[in-house]
Protein backbone atom coordinates (compact mmCIF):
# COMPACT_ATOMS: atom_id res chain seq x y z
CA UNK A 1 0.00 0.00 0.00
CA UNK A 2 0.71 3.68 -0.90
CA UNK A 3 0.54 7.05 1.73
CA UNK A 4 0.42 10.26 0.92
CA UNK A 5 0.23 13.12 3.58
CA UNK A 6 -1.46 16.49 3.03
CA UNK A 7 -0.59 19.55 5.95
CA UNK A 8 -2.37 22.06 5.38
CA UNK A 9 -0.36 24.91 7.20
CA UNK A 10 -1.07 28.89 7.70
CA UNK A 11 1.87 30.30 10.13
CA UNK A 12 2.99 27.30 11.94
CA UNK A 13 6.67 28.62 11.74
CA UNK A 14 6.39 27.48 15.45
CA UNK A 15 5.36 23.60 14.57
CA UNK A 16 5.88 22.67 10.94
CA UNK A 17 9.65 21.18 11.33
CA UNK A 18 8.52 18.90 14.58
CA UNK A 19 5.59 17.98 12.70
CA UNK A 20 7.26 17.01 9.74
CA UNK A 21 10.02 15.50 11.25
CA UNK A 22 7.77 13.11 13.40
CA UNK A 23 6.23 12.14 10.04
CA UNK A 24 9.92 11.73 8.30
CA UNK A 25 10.74 8.80 11.12
CA UNK A 26 7.59 6.95 11.34
CA UNK A 27 8.49 2.81 11.73
CA UNK A 28 7.01 1.77 8.44
CA UNK A 29 6.96 -2.46 7.53
CA UNK A 30 3.45 -2.39 5.21
CA UNK A 31 2.94 0.59 3.50
CA UNK A 32 5.20 3.21 1.97
CA UNK A 33 5.19 6.80 2.27
CA UNK A 34 5.09 8.56 -0.93
CA UNK A 35 4.89 11.96 -0.19
CA UNK A 36 4.39 14.75 2.29
CA UNK A 37 2.86 17.43 0.66
CA UNK A 38 2.69 21.23 3.09
CA UNK A 39 0.21 23.39 1.53
CA UNK A 40 1.55 26.90 3.31
CA UNK A 41 -1.67 29.08 2.76
CA UNK A 42 -1.36 32.70 2.83
CA UNK A 43 1.79 32.25 5.23
CA UNK A 44 3.17 35.44 6.65
CA UNK A 45 6.14 33.67 8.47
CA UNK A 46 8.45 31.34 7.62
CA UNK A 47 6.27 28.08 7.24
CA UNK A 48 6.86 27.62 4.20
CA UNK A 49 10.87 27.75 4.29
CA UNK A 50 11.36 25.75 7.29
CA UNK A 51 9.20 23.22 5.51
CA UNK A 52 11.63 23.38 2.38
CA UNK A 53 14.37 22.95 4.79
CA UNK A 54 13.27 20.02 5.99
CA UNK A 55 12.50 18.56 2.81
CA UNK A 56 15.87 18.71 1.71
CA UNK A 57 17.34 15.19 1.16
CA UNK A 58 13.53 13.94 0.94
CA UNK A 59 12.30 14.10 -2.71
CA UNK A 60 8.69 13.04 -1.55
CA UNK A 61 8.20 15.98 0.76
CA UNK A 62 6.86 18.99 -1.84
CA UNK A 63 5.64 22.74 -0.58
CA UNK A 64 3.12 24.43 -2.25
CA UNK A 65 2.26 28.16 -1.59
CA UNK A 66 -1.22 29.84 -1.65
CA UNK A 67 -0.54 33.42 -2.01
CA UNK A 68 -3.93 34.07 -0.68
CA UNK A 69 -5.77 32.71 2.70
CA UNK A 70 -8.56 30.87 1.53
CA UNK A 71 -9.21 28.46 4.43
CA UNK A 72 -8.18 24.54 5.58
CA UNK A 73 -10.54 23.02 3.14
CA UNK A 74 -9.23 25.33 -0.01
CA UNK A 75 -5.72 23.91 1.03
CA UNK A 76 -6.98 20.36 1.10
CA UNK A 77 -8.86 20.69 -2.20
CA UNK A 78 -5.51 22.06 -3.77
CA UNK A 79 -3.95 18.83 -2.55
CA UNK A 80 -6.31 16.55 -3.90
CA UNK A 81 -5.89 18.00 -7.30
CA UNK A 82 -2.39 17.69 -7.40
CA UNK A 83 -1.56 14.63 -5.51
CA UNK A 84 0.09 11.17 -6.14
CA UNK A 85 -2.55 9.49 -7.83
CA UNK A 86 -1.66 6.11 -6.73
CA UNK A 87 -2.03 6.44 -3.48
CA UNK A 88 -4.14 4.02 -1.50
CA UNK A 89 -4.06 6.18 1.18
CA UNK A 90 -4.21 9.87 2.16
CA UNK A 91 -3.74 11.27 5.29
CA UNK A 92 -4.62 14.80 6.54
CA UNK A 93 -2.36 15.95 9.33
CA UNK A 94 -2.97 19.45 11.13
CA UNK A 95 0.26 21.57 11.08
CA UNK A 96 0.36 21.87 14.95
CA UNK A 97 0.54 18.07 16.34
CA UNK A 98 3.35 15.61 16.78
CA UNK A 99 2.38 12.25 15.13
CA UNK A 100 3.96 9.42 17.42
CA UNK A 101 6.21 7.10 15.52
CA UNK A 102 3.85 3.66 14.77
CA UNK A 103 0.35 6.13 13.68
CA UNK A 104 0.82 5.26 10.13
CA UNK A 105 1.93 1.99 10.38
CA UNK A 106 -1.60 1.22 12.14
CA UNK A 107 -3.71 3.46 9.97
CA UNK A 108 -2.38 1.12 6.84
CA UNK A 109 -3.22 -2.02 9.00
CA UNK A 110 -6.17 -1.11 10.27
CA UNK A 111 -7.53 -0.91 6.37
CA UNK A 112 -5.99 -3.67 5.23
CA UNK A 113 -7.66 -5.94 7.13
CA UNK A 114 -10.82 -3.71 7.15
CA UNK A 115 -11.99 -3.56 3.91
CA UNK A 116 -15.54 -2.14 4.92
CA UNK A 117 -13.58 0.83 6.60
CA UNK A 118 -13.15 3.92 4.61
CA UNK A 119 -11.85 6.36 7.35
CA UNK A 120 -10.13 6.72 10.14
CA UNK A 121 -9.05 8.74 13.57
CA UNK A 122 -6.14 8.86 15.48
CA UNK A 123 -6.60 9.77 19.00
CA UNK A 124 -5.36 13.43 19.75
CA UNK A 125 -3.77 13.74 23.00
CA UNK A 126 -3.36 17.13 24.57
CA UNK A 127 -0.11 17.89 26.56
CA UNK A 128 -1.88 20.82 28.18
CA UNK A 129 -0.86 21.49 32.40
CA UNK A 130 -3.77 19.41 33.83
CA UNK A 131 -2.93 21.47 37.08
CA UNK A 132 -5.03 24.57 35.96
CA UNK A 133 -8.64 24.20 35.14
CA UNK A 134 -8.44 25.29 31.59
CA UNK A 135 -5.82 22.90 31.33
CA UNK A 136 -7.75 20.30 32.49
CA UNK A 137 -10.95 21.52 30.78
CA UNK A 138 -8.88 20.36 27.66
CA UNK A 139 -7.76 17.60 29.01
CA UNK A 140 -11.24 16.39 29.76
CA UNK A 141 -12.81 17.45 26.41
CA UNK A 142 -10.50 15.39 24.48
CA UNK A 143 -10.76 12.30 27.00
CA UNK A 144 -14.82 12.63 26.29
CA UNK A 145 -14.23 12.71 23.09
CA UNK A 146 -12.32 9.41 22.80
CA UNK A 147 -14.47 7.93 24.82
CA UNK A 148 -17.55 8.70 22.42
CA UNK A 149 -15.13 8.17 19.36
CA UNK A 150 -15.41 4.23 20.65
CA UNK A 151 -18.81 4.06 20.61
CA UNK A 152 -19.14 6.52 17.24
CA UNK A 153 -16.14 7.58 16.10
CA UNK A 154 -15.76 11.13 15.82
CA UNK A 155 -12.29 12.24 13.57
CA UNK A 156 -10.20 15.07 14.55
CA UNK A 157 -6.84 16.52 14.18
CA UNK A 158 -5.19 13.40 11.92
CA UNK A 159 -7.59 11.55 9.94
CA UNK A 160 -6.79 9.48 6.67
CA UNK A 161 -9.25 7.88 3.94
CA UNK A 162 -9.27 5.61 1.07
CA UNK A 163 -7.56 7.78 -2.05
CA UNK A 164 -10.69 6.68 -4.37
CA UNK A 165 -13.23 7.98 -2.21
CA UNK A 166 -13.01 11.89 -1.89
CA UNK A 167 -12.23 13.77 -4.80
CA UNK A 168 -13.23 17.37 -2.96
CA UNK A 169 -14.38 18.94 -0.09
CA UNK A 170 -17.07 21.97 0.23
CA UNK A 171 -15.33 25.19 0.51
CA UNK A 172 -17.97 26.31 2.71
CA UNK A 173 -17.17 24.11 5.60
CA UNK A 174 -15.28 24.86 8.71
CA UNK A 175 -14.72 21.25 9.79
CA UNK A 176 -13.03 19.01 7.64
CA UNK A 177 -13.09 16.04 9.40
CA UNK A 178 -16.24 16.03 9.81
CA UNK A 179 -17.19 17.09 6.01
CA UNK A 180 -14.85 13.78 5.08
CA UNK A 181 -16.96 11.59 7.49
CA UNK A 182 -20.32 12.35 5.66
CA UNK A 183 -18.71 11.81 2.31
CA UNK A 184 -16.97 8.42 3.23
CA UNK A 185 -20.19 7.42 4.97
CA UNK A 186 -22.45 8.17 1.48
CA UNK A 187 -20.53 6.08 -0.20
CA UNK A 188 -21.53 2.98 2.19
CA UNK A 189 -18.03 2.89 3.80
CA UNK A 190 -17.78 2.84 7.88
CA UNK A 191 -15.56 4.72 10.05
CA UNK A 192 -12.99 3.56 12.30
CA UNK A 193 -11.46 4.81 15.71
CA UNK A 194 -7.57 3.69 16.48
CA UNK A 195 -7.20 5.07 20.09
CA UNK A 196 -3.69 3.44 19.79
CA UNK A 197 -2.80 5.52 17.21
CA UNK A 198 -1.48 8.64 19.21
CA UNK A 199 -1.22 12.54 18.19
CA UNK A 200 0.16 15.36 20.27
CA UNK A 201 -1.57 18.38 20.36
CA UNK A 202 -1.94 21.92 22.00
CA UNK A 203 -5.37 23.14 23.13
CA UNK A 204 -6.32 26.59 24.16
CA UNK A 205 -4.89 28.30 27.53
CA UNK A 206 -7.02 30.56 28.24
CA UNK A 207 -10.76 30.18 28.12
CA UNK A 208 -11.80 32.81 25.97
CA UNK A 209 -9.71 30.84 23.31
CA UNK A 210 -11.27 27.87 25.05
CA UNK A 211 -14.78 29.09 24.58
CA UNK A 212 -14.17 30.65 20.89
CA UNK A 213 -12.59 27.24 19.86
CA UNK A 214 -15.56 25.05 21.01
CA UNK A 215 -18.05 28.15 19.60
CA UNK A 216 -16.58 27.25 15.97
CA UNK A 217 -16.36 23.64 15.82
CA UNK A 218 -19.97 24.03 16.83
CA UNK A 219 -21.36 26.00 14.27
CA UNK A 220 -19.45 23.85 11.57
CA UNK A 221 -20.92 20.77 13.07
CA UNK A 222 -24.62 22.93 12.90
CA UNK A 223 -23.95 23.67 9.45
CA UNK A 224 -23.38 20.29 8.50
CA UNK A 225 -26.10 19.25 9.99
CA UNK A 226 -28.26 21.94 8.12
CA UNK A 227 -26.51 21.62 4.81
CA UNK A 228 -25.93 17.94 4.27
CA UNK A 229 -28.14 16.31 7.07
CA UNK A 230 -25.14 15.10 8.17
CA UNK A 231 -24.64 15.28 12.53
CA UNK A 232 -21.27 13.86 14.00
CA UNK A 233 -21.41 11.53 16.92
CA UNK A 234 -20.59 14.13 19.10
CA UNK A 235 -24.10 15.76 18.74
CA UNK A 236 -25.66 12.84 20.30
CA UNK A 237 -26.85 14.24 23.23
CA UNK A 238 -28.17 10.89 24.88
CA UNK A 239 -23.94 9.09 24.02
CA UNK A 240 -22.58 12.57 25.53
CA UNK A 241 -24.49 12.63 28.64
CA UNK A 242 -23.56 8.83 29.61
CA UNK A 243 -20.00 9.45 28.82
CA UNK A 244 -19.89 13.08 30.89
CA UNK A 245 -21.08 10.92 33.60
CA UNK A 246 -18.78 8.42 33.54
CA UNK A 247 -16.12 10.26 33.80
CA UNK A 248 -17.41 12.87 36.28
CA UNK A 249 -17.00 9.79 38.52
CA UNK A 250 -13.30 9.68 38.08
CA UNK A 251 -12.48 12.65 38.87
CA UNK A 252 -11.13 14.61 41.79
CA UNK A 253 -12.18 17.65 42.78
CA UNK A 254 -10.47 20.08 40.62
CA UNK A 255 -11.47 17.41 37.91
CA UNK A 256 -15.15 17.76 38.84
CA UNK A 257 -14.61 21.91 38.77
CA UNK A 258 -13.38 21.74 34.91
CA UNK A 259 -15.41 18.93 33.44
CA UNK A 260 -18.72 21.13 35.11
CA UNK A 261 -17.05 24.15 33.95
CA UNK A 262 -16.40 22.37 30.00
CA UNK A 263 -20.02 21.34 30.36
CA UNK A 264 -21.18 24.85 30.79
CA UNK A 265 -18.85 26.61 28.24
CA UNK A 266 -19.87 23.37 25.70
CA UNK A 267 -23.63 24.58 26.38
CA UNK A 268 -22.99 28.29 25.74
CA UNK A 269 -20.86 27.44 22.92
CA UNK A 270 -23.25 25.35 21.20
CA UNK A 271 -25.75 27.68 21.76
CA UNK A 272 -23.61 30.48 19.90
CA UNK A 273 -22.27 27.82 17.52
CA UNK A 274 -25.92 27.07 16.29
CA UNK A 275 -27.12 30.75 16.29
CA UNK A 276 -23.69 31.32 13.85
CA UNK A 277 -24.60 28.26 11.76
CA UNK A 278 -28.43 29.81 10.97
CA UNK A 279 -27.18 33.33 10.62
CA UNK A 280 -24.05 33.37 8.84
CA UNK A 281 -24.05 29.91 7.66
CA UNK A 282 -21.20 28.77 5.76
CA UNK A 283 -19.68 31.83 4.57
CA UNK A 284 -16.85 32.52 7.03
CA UNK A 285 -13.71 29.74 5.49
CA UNK A 286 -10.95 31.23 7.44
CA UNK A 287 -10.27 32.10 11.37
CA UNK A 288 -7.67 33.93 13.35
CA UNK A 289 -5.66 31.55 14.49
CA UNK A 290 -5.64 30.91 18.73
CA UNK A 291 -2.33 32.06 19.70
CA UNK A 292 -2.28 30.22 23.08
CA UNK A 293 -2.85 26.82 20.80
CA UNK A 294 0.38 26.88 19.14
CA UNK A 295 3.16 26.17 22.17
CA UNK A 296 3.10 22.59 21.61
CA UNK A 297 5.50 21.35 24.05
CA UNK A 298 8.89 19.70 23.04
CA UNK A 299 9.80 16.59 23.54
CA UNK A 300 13.77 16.32 24.38
CA UNK A 301 15.81 16.92 21.01
CA UNK A 302 12.85 17.72 19.24
CA UNK A 303 13.68 20.92 16.77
Amino acid sequence: MKLSVVVPAYNEAANIEGLLRSLLTQELRTVELTEIVVVASGCTDDTANLARAVGRGHPGVHVHVEEKRAGKVAAINHYLRVRDREADIIVCCSADLRVEPDVLERIAVCFAANPEVGMVGARPVPDNDDATVVGRMVQLVWELHHRISLHNPKMGELIAFRGDLVEQVSELSVVDEASVEDIVRSQGKELGYLPEARVVNHGPERWSEYFEQRRRIARGHFWLEFAFGYRVASLDHGLVARTVLEVAREQGALGKVALAAAVATEGLARAAGFFDARVVGGQHRTWKPLASTKTLKRTPGAP
